[in-house]
């Protein structure tokens, strides 16, 4: 019974090696591996709701293609706010290329009002790059390893990594349709290398370079590789008598007259034409009086190439040349292994923010590392030994090291764990060479049979990143949210009312962004109470008992006219009696609310982050998530829940409507080595809090 699997494969492998000359067979099978990312995924890609970095990011890059608009110049921002005198103040993102969030603006204009349809729209269009660029990878090996099965196999096997399949939805032009990108400009140069024909590459850079500027990792090593081989030809071809200043014009000549020289020169003008839209873009929102050196844009580009003065001196634990070396092998390891086969930790590892330095050396972190390490070394080894288009080979496996170096620090956080997968042409030299050396060990057969093994992995491993982060009823909590979004979007229509959106929980407040765009929100998370601005709504998670909503529905976020908030404010304020806790912050207890209250509280008192812990009378009541806790976790930003009145800082707290026994709370920082300190801490000690 043992050998049925193995004759299973035999038998596949003999069935498709009869079927090698059939050139549509290997094609189809990838179309076919591919269509499962979009098969699976469920109800989730209409809403933002996978978590963490995800959906945060997605949440907003969809408010700034809301935004996006000839009324404003096709600027991309993710939001707007009025100053006291009535002008907009912008939260601008203007640092990519336009051509992707056109894109999918595009997509979206069917959908009209629908926010849930477009969200899922803008999810397909990013699941179609995510495919093409698979299709332009495979593509390009079967060109290189003149080989089908050998271009499937490590097609598949390498867009199966958990950094493919993480981020192949998620809404944003600098993910996968970047990596599109690179793919679309890789294959010009296979073609141009192999037929010669260059007009297509130069217009494919211009046309991915609209897409993003990752494309310039993969143009850098192809124009180096082809020069340097320009010289050697133009230095072979003078005579040795010559003399030397004939020798050097003859060679410089040479290399200006180089295509590789003419592509270069052709994708540096045209990046920095896409670049001048976008600062001058800029400063026409900014009112034309912001110096260019003071534009977001330009500041951030200073800030991602090292060139800010002492960038280097704000966080040197992840700048420090052995961290930053340990991330790009940790990125390198996890791309070239299959999510399937990858350990459950790593899913954590690429999403979260909290990922610090000092924890990228331990174990089972380190595993990877040591990994990313012999992926790298067998890679550098297939090099020296591959004897055709060594010049491609080399590009592919070093596009992904020749962004990282040069912008080391922007690579360097983990926050830009995504930088991963433009490593990708490690993990595609790594399959390719390993299977070219099997094939001529082997033959055919066995490749034949690893594509269908392949095949199996990619489709198992998308259906195991589908499988939702959050459960069902965490789900339904999102989808509520969601639908309060909508009710407010539809209350406030299109009258240009003035929302201040500050105590609403952090969740909520990137979607808030995309469901309110077009509407004039205070978005600011510092923002104090605006009484010197002009505020007609407020966006609350607090359901104020004894003040009407005019989203009565709403199970989630509620909205109540600015002044009649105000008041009720007020009145909860006055009612606070003795505090439960005198420290930093006074703790109220008024109803199933806690209050937290602070006079002459400085900007410095409400940057910490506040940790609020209930434990329940009856575990039963925890959500089913935090019941191996033994307490709920609601930890919040001053800013999410505040209000300030002239130098008194108020946050008001909604509690959960079970019996609770005990409160702890209190305020924490953490460290740059990923440790927390408590600035101050509290236990309230309850038998039963009134529903």
């Amino acid at each position: 019974m043992t050998l049925l699997p193995m004759q299973a494969l035999k038998t596949a492998a003999c069935g498709l090696a009869s079927l090698q000359q059939r050139a549509w067979l290997p094609p189809v099978l990838l179309l076919l591996a591919l269509s499962s990312v979009f098969l699976f995924g469920g109800d989730h890609r209409g809403y933002f709701y996978r978590g963490v970095s995800h959906d945060t990011i997605s949440s907003e890059r969809m408010a700034m293609i809301e935004n996006l608009s000839l009324d404003h110049n096709f600027l991309m921002f993710r939001g707007y706010s009025l100053d006291t005198d009535g002008k907009p103040a912008y939260k601008l993102y203007n640092r990519f290329p336009i051509g992707g969030y056109a894109l999918i603006k595009l997509t979206n204009l069917p959908f009209a009002d629908d926010m849930s349809a477009k969200i899922y729209a803008a999810r397909m269009l990013m699941l179609l790059f995510f495919a093409a660029a698979a299709v332009l990878a495979y593509l390009s090996l079967r060109r290189l390893a003149s080989n089908p099965w050998i271009a499937l196999t490590a097609t598949l096997l390498a867009f199966s990594s958990p950094f493919c399949l993480y981020y192949s939805d998620m809404i944003s032009s600098e993910f996968i349709i970047d990596l599109f990108a690179i793919l679309l400009v890789f294959h010009g140069m296979v073609i141009f290398e192999q037929e010669g024909r260059f007009l297509q590459l130069p217009i494919k850079a211009c046309i991915a370079l609209l897409l993003g500027w990752h494309v310039y990792a993969i143009l850098l090593p192809f124009i180096a590789f082809g020069l340097m081989r320009e010289l050697i030809k133009a230095r072979s071809g003078v005579s040795p008598i010559s003399r030397p200043l004939q020798r050097l014009k003859h060679t410089a000549l040479s290399l200006l007259r180089s295509r590789y020289m003419a592509l270069g020169v052709a994708a540096l003008l045209f990046g920095v034409s896409v670049l001048t839209f976008n600062f001058t873009n800029e400063y026409l929102a900014l009112n034309r009086e912001t110096p260019l050196t003071e534009l977001p844009s330009f500041k951030s580009m200073m800030n991602r190439t090292g060139a800010a003065p002492d960038i280097d001196k704000e966080k040197p634990g992840y700048l420090s040349w052995p961290a930053f070396t340990e991330r790009q092998f940790y990125r390198i390891g996890a791309m070239s292994l299959p999510f399937l086969l990858s350990p459950p930790f790593v899913l954590e590892n690429i999403s979260t923010y909290n990922f610090s330095a000092p924890q990228i050396a331990k174990a089972p972190s380190r595993l990877f590392i040591i990994f990313g390490i012999a992926v790298s070394v067998a890679s550098l080894i297939g090099l020296l030994y591959i004897r055709r288009h060594k010049i491609l080979w080399a590009t592919l496996a070093l596009s992904g090291f020749c962004w990282a170096l040069p912008m080391r620090h922007n690579t360097a956080f983990p926050l830009h764990n995504f930088e991963a997968i433009f490593y990708i042409g490690v993990a595609l030299t790594l399959f390719s060479l390993a299977l070219l050396w099997l094939y001529r060990l082997r033959g055919e057969r066995i490749v034949a049979a690893l594509s269908v093994v392949a095949l199996l992995v990619f489709v198992a491993s998308a259906l195991r990143m589908a499988q939702p982060i959050f459960d069902a009823e965490t789900f339904e909590v999102h989808k509520a949210m969601f639908a309060d979004l909508e009710a407010v979007r539809d209350m406030t229509g299109s009258a240009g009312k003035v929302i201040w959106a500050n105590t609403i929980p952090g969740e909520a407040f990137s979607p808030a962004l995309y469901y309110l765009s077009g509407r004039i929100a205070i978005f600011n998370r510092a923002e104090t109470v605006p009484s010197a601005r002009p505020t007609d709504l407020v966006l609350t998670n607090m359901r104020l008992d004894g003040l009407a909503s005019l989203t009565p529905r709403n199970q989630a976020l509620f909205l109540y006219e600015w002044d009649d908030h105000r008041r009720h404010i007020d009145e909860i304020t006055a009612q606070a009696g003795e505090p439960l806790i005198r420290s930093v912050f006074d703790a109220h207890l008024i109803g199933n609310k806690l209050m937290y209250v602070k006079d002459a509280c400085r900007l410095d008192d409400t940057n910490a982050l506040f940790f609020l812990a209930l434990y329940p009378v009856n575990e039963s009541d925890l959500p089913a998530e935090r019941r191996q806790h033994g307490f709920d976790n609601l930890d919040f930003r001053f800013e999410d829940q505040a209000v300030r009145r002239g130098e008194r800082c108020i946050a008001i707290m909604p509690l959960p409507r079970y019996d609770i026994e005990r409160i702890y709370t209190g305020q924490y920082i953490q460290r740059a080595d990923g440790s927390f300190e408590h600035l101050w801490e509290d236990e309230i000690s309850l038998t039963e809090i009134a529903p």
